[in-house]
């Protein structure tokens, strides 16, 4: 299921010429890991680059002290009021058999303006060659209003652009994905902003490049692990950029079907399997399929698919037959079916059998006002709490940090939430529990 940004900034300060960054930095839990991508379309004539890789990253966005997005728009507080005019993403096509590229997907953590007729200005999609490691000839160019991505963003969407006809990649197939906000104001009155989504610090090789000004320098191009430091180190992201490559101008219309956000909870002997496509391509369905050891799989059921879509598509499954299973993970996986019989896998999801009452207990269920988790940690743990909306939005998030061994006690205000249903997620440690909350 799609869903909003729990929005969590890292603050920046600014050291000499280089903006340095707090080593406490948030993972923003929203579209987590949009990237199980499905198989190529026929022939295998188009893709979307990085779209599998990114099932495995986490999603940040970066604010500094003084406001903006770092890898969005903001006028940095350096002594040469240094000014982000575009921020772009590497991408290295020379293994692929690729020849052009269509467009592609952006996740943005917000987009929007104090001033409301602000958000008809354009944001431009440029696709730039390379230039001996740093974006050189545009070759390229898409638009999209501000208003057009916030409403993205408040449906829980990457925004997809597209240029008006395939335009055929450098001949080193090394190029530049930007997005050019130079026609956005950030000042003490007037504040457009938009943040693009990118990896946790060193968890990727840096791929992430900015357009900037300055007082001393009107226009440049720079790497962002050379300017911006974390913790004295670089900051070493990828953006979550997602390039649409063909083989020829005509390979086709429709990307191939991707999934994302691939997840599930179990409770009271059931599990509860969610799951979304960003695009789809003569899509028949999925089948479910469930295993004891993670390696072979049975089929226990089937979800039809929407055929022909570029928008994001929503889908669940209840498996309500766990009461005789005897391990204590279960797994899972889908199985894409197109019209013609060609399927692929997503990757596999395993989910803990045990019953987590018996380690978390949460009540009064239903609740007025005030919720309380109550747990006994064997060892010292860090613990987190998200309270979670049917559609996926985090309405709650609470960094209780590290709490000492023996009994605890988490405390949900409640009274703030609509009446209604929500999931609980707790984290200690490397362990993972959600339970239903109904708010009366």
């Amino acid at each position: 299921m799609g869903k909003i940004f729990a929005l969590f900034p890292a603050v920046f300060f600014c050291l000499n010429l280089y903006a340095q960054v707090s080593d406490s930095l948030r993972n923003v839990d929203s579209i987590p890991y949009p990237g199980i991508h499905g198989h190529s379309a026929p022939n295998g004539t188009c893709d979307s680059l990085n779209l599998y890789a990114a099932n495995n990253w986490s999603a940040y966005y970066y604010e500094y002290r003084g406001g903006g997005s770092v890898l969005g728009v903001c006028n940095l507080q350096t002594p040469d009021h240094s000014r982000i005019l575009e921020t772009a993403n590497y991408f290295d096509a020379s293994a692929d058999k690729y020849n052009y590229i269509t467009g592609g997907l952006v996740y943005f953590a917000f987009a929007n303006s104090t001033d409301s007729t602000h958000m008809t200005r354009h944001v431009l999609f440029k696709l730039y060659d390379d230039a001996g490691g740093l974006p050189g000839k545009a070759l390229d160019s898409a638009g999209l209003t501000l208003a057009e991505i916030h409403q993205d963003v408040l449906a829980g969407k990457m925004t997809e652009f597209k240029f008006k006809s395939p335009v055929l990649l450098p001949s080193s197939k090394k190029f530049y994905i930007s997005v050019d906000a130079q026609s956005f104001n950030w000042g003490p009155v007037i504040k457009d902003s938009i943040a693009v989504v990118a990896t946790g610090n060193n968890t990727t090789d840096p791929k992430a490049y900015q357009y900037m000004s300055s007082d001393s320098i009107p226009y440049y191009w720079r790497s962002v692990d050379s300017f911006f430091l974390s913790n004295n180190q670089s900051l070493n992201v990828s953006l979550f950029v997602f390039p649409y490559v063909v083989t020829t101008t005509n390979a086709c219309s429709v990307l191939p079907v991707s999934i994302f956000n691939f997840g599930g909870i179990i409770k009271n002997y059931g599990a509860y399997l969610n799951w979304s496509t960003a695009m789809e391509s003569n899509n028949k369905g999925f089948y479910i399929e469930r295993s004891k050891d993670g390696r072979n799989f049975t089929d226990i059921g089937f979800i039809a698919g929407a055929g022909n879509s570029n928008q994001v598509k929503n889908y669940a499954f209840t498996d309500g037959s766990l009461k005789d299973i005897t391990v204590s993970t279960t797994y899972y996986r889908l199985r894409q079916v197109d019209d013609d019989g060609q399927f692929s896998y997503s990757q596999v999801l395993a989910l803990n059998l045990q019953n987590i009452t018996s380690s978390l207990k949460l009540y009064p269920n239903p609740v007025k006002d005030v919720a309380t988790i109550e747990t006994n940690l064997d060892a010292a743990s860090k613990v987190e709490v998200r309270v979670v909306t049917g559609n996926g939005k985090v309405v709650q998030d609470l960094d209780k940090g590290v709490l000492n061994a023996g009994l605890q006690q988490i405390y949900i205000n409640t009274s703030g939430l609509a009446t209604g249903s929500y999931v609980v997620q707790v984290t200690v440690g490397n362990n993972h529990y959600s339970q239903v909350l109904i708010k009366e």
